[in-house]
């Protein structure tokens, strides 16, 4: 078993905006009655840069969140949570996302990745991946949401992006992240497990750039995790979309002869047209981590199974 993680949470939101480089706005935490203030962010005429989301910060509020939700659980005599890492194959994003997760936690093994999705109780199956949790999950019912696809869902949420009759483009159709992120945005927000009300769109790496840029452009929101450095560019992108970038790439840095981290979109020149955007490093990632240790807590409390 892996050492407990500290700082477990789940939120209430302040808002915080700081000037960064270039203009931008740089927004952690977002209370639902603050929604408002961002709509009519644009309001004045005045061209702004997009409001960076710092995943970062938004995380350090979840994990508060789910730290006053662990020491609750632990008060009325339970045990505290456990998470354990099992890490198949060598893809460069899934070690990205376990140092992270080993940061709060720690690592273990290498096996069949499917054979071991499968093969952990599906109520223990902090990462979604069970296909009793995929299948609950498609069916709109309570389970464990893929954490990657649940982060999204949550900055969504938590930064008021408008979603209900809006157009939304997943560029990626991997069933643990592009599938369950199109799942939970067009899913009747009735529903017992409720969701966006979005039309979506799902692209991949495989769809001709020129059609790709037709759905994108249509597009009040973007969500991109095909695993293509500046997949999405400028002229792809509406003015006043927003724009979630959940890609992790290695790619060499010309500057400084180092290999550096980046994700799917052409940060810097799409942040001028976009209303919101996350950063590579600093956006989905840490709030990735955030959402898996939610689903440690949910079990441990025996929530949905």
């Amino acid at each position: 078993m892996a050492a407990p993680a500290r700082g477990f949470s789940l939120l209430g939101g302040s808002l915080s905006r700081v000037p960064a480089r270039g203009g931008s706005a740089v927004l952690s935490g977002v209370p639902v009655a603050a929604r408002r203030v961002f709509r009519g962010f644009r309001s004045s005429g005045v061209r702004h840069d997009a409001i960076v989301i710092s995943g970062t910060e938004m995380a350090k509020q979840v994990q508060k969140e789910i730290q006053r939700g662990v020491e609750s659980w632990i008060s009325l005599g339970n045990r505290r949570p456990y998470l354990s890492i099992i890490l198949v194959g060598d893809d460069p994003a899934s070690h990205t996302y376990v140092r992270k997760k080993i940061r709060a936690a720690s690592a273990v093994d290498h096996v069949d990745e499917r054979a071991v999705c499968n093969g952990i109780a599906p109520e223990k199956d902090v990462d979604g991946f069970h296909i009793i949790n995929i299948g609950r999950l498609c069916l709109d019912q309570h389970s464990l949401i893929p954490a990657t696809a649940s982060a999204v869902w949550e900055i969504i949420k938590r930064t008021g992006i408008e979603t209900f009759g809006k157009n939304v483009v997943v560029a990626g159709r991997s069933k643990n992240v592009g599938m369950p992120i199109a799942m939970l945005l067009h899913t009747d927000g009735e529903h017992e497990r409720p969701g966006g009300d979005a039309t979506v769109t799902i692209a991949h790496r495989y769809t001709p750039k020129d059609q790709l840029k037709i759905h994108t452009q249509l597009a009040d929101v973007i969500i991109v995790a095909a695993g293509i450095p500046k997949l999405i560019t400028c002229d792809m992108v509406r003015e006043g979309a927003a724009v979630i970038d959940v890609g992790i790439n290695y790619v060499h840095d010309p500057v400084t002869g180092k290999t550096k981290l980046v994700g799917d979109v052409d940060f810097e020149a799409v942040k001028k047209k976009a209303s919101f955007i996350t950063p590579v490093p600093g956006g989905v990632g840490p709030m990735t981590v955030a959402m898996l240790l939610k689903n440690t807590l949910l079990a441990a409390k025996k929530l949905i199974y």
